[in-house]
């Protein structure tokens, strides 16, 4: 199998550094949500969308290699890790985009550069303080808000537009008494008292501490399905937010990464089980959600001597929800031989992450392209071409 039998059909560029995804979208309502959620840490898109069919697969990863019987397979040449198994469902249902050799156009192996890249959806980490999804609310027409189901604000949401938080940190419970006396105090202040009405709003429609504890459990689906349920509580809203990012640490795989049923492939599962999640809870609204799982790099095609990987370069994403048309892999595949490697020791990035964001925010929010260069400024050589159908 050569490196072309790897060329998806959706992908567009000749010799570009970076080929630029064709998606198509079924239909683009006028109340669409978008979920982003960032992976912290760089997790291996080696070891969650598996390039099984790539001859040079077994000998680079040695040790971290899969069997192909261990994979859920998506095609002849790849599949997914076993704790994303669950997620043939959305494979099947033409509700998945499994994204590979995907990465931000900065070069970097730094945790704090990289998700500065991501999150701005810049060129290079210093320039705008502004995150993308803030521009994003920014440009957009007609009603919009955003929120963060994150324990502080994420630099995606930073910005001049207001959003809100939630997070189901213990903070103690607080009676309607003394929310009663707070209002009084705040209604002196106009600004003042419209956010604590905003909030008192967040509070009604959140899940509550015994909805909470009541899916709360041992393992990593624990970490991952309250808060995407939380999201969709707030999301399925009538007049909810269309914009959402949710954040997920513990990604930075240096030792121990194990395979099938491995501290990974853990994480992993929990990630699969809480998208499964999010979609049942938001009932109606998933016909007009997207949601985009990324992470600030990949990491070394190569395990190291402690049973992990170190910090990379290109790895993998995906896009998910019922606007899509089918379900695909997008990947100019760039290889797995010693010479097709990134400095010879990561997978070579062929797809910008801007390319991928850019096509799924026109093709949710109906964007124009002057409206999509100021979301991602300086990027009018990276085009998100993703068509759409009737």
């Amino acid at each position: 199998m050569d490196r072309r039998s790897f060329i998806r059909g959706m992908c567009l560029g000749g010799a570009a550094t970076f080929v630029w995804p064709t998606a198509r979208f079924a239909q683009v309502p006028s109340d669409g949500r978008l979920v982003f959620v960032l992976l912290r840490g760089g997790f291996d898109g080696l070891a969650a969308l598996v390039p099984v069919g790539d001859p040079g697969y077994e000998g680079v990863r040695g040790r971290l290699a899969f069997g192909r019987g261990e994979l859920a397979m998506l095609d002849t040449d790849f599949g997914l890790a076993n704790g994303l198994a669950p997620w043939l469902e959305l494979w099947e249902e033409e509700e998945l985009l499994a994204l590979h050799a995907m990465a931000i156009p900065y070069r970097t192996r730094s945790h704090f550069d990289g998700q500065a890249v991501l999150e701005t959806g810049l060129a290079r980490p210093d320039g705008s303080s502004d995150g993308w999804l803030n521009r994003l609310l920014q440009v957009m027409d007609g009603e919009r808000a955003g929120i963060a189901v994150a324990a502080g604000m994420p630099r995606s949401l930073t910005g001049s537009f207001p959003v809100d938080t939630w997070s189901p940190a213990r903070l103690g419970v607080v009676g309607d008494a003394y929310l009663e006396r707070l209002g009084v105090l705040y209604r002196a202040d106009a600004h003042l008292h419209d956010r604590f009405e905003a909030a008192l709003q967040l509070r009604g429609a959140a899940p509550s501490e015994a909805t909470m504890d009541g899916r709360r459990g041992g393992g990593a689906a624990a970490r991952f399905t309250p808060i995407l349920r939380a999201a969709a509580r707030f999301l399925r809203e009538p007049d909810g937010p269309n914009v959402a990012a949710l954040e997920f640490s513990g990604w930075d795989t240096h030792a121990n990464q194990g395979l099938a049923g491995g501290q990974l492939d853990r994480l992993l599962a929990g990630l699969a089980e809480g998208v499964l999640a999010l979609r049942g809870e938001l009932g109606p609204a998933w016909a007009n959600t997207t949601v985009v799982v990324m992470t600030e790099f990949g990491r070394t095609a190569r395990p190291n001597g402690t049973g992990g990987t170190d910090h990379g370069t290109a790895g993998a994403g995906f896009v998910i929800g019922p606007r899509l048309a089918r379900s695909a892999v997008v990947s100019d595949w760039p290889g797995l031989s010693s010479g097709a490697l990134y400095e010879e020791r990561d997978l070579r990035p062929t797809l910008d992450t801007r390319a991928v964001l850019k096509g799924v925010v026109a093709g949710t929010f109906d964007l124009t392209a002057e409206q999509m260069d100021r979301v991602f400024p300086d990027s009018r050589g990276v085009r998100g071409r993703w068509e759409l159908m009737g």
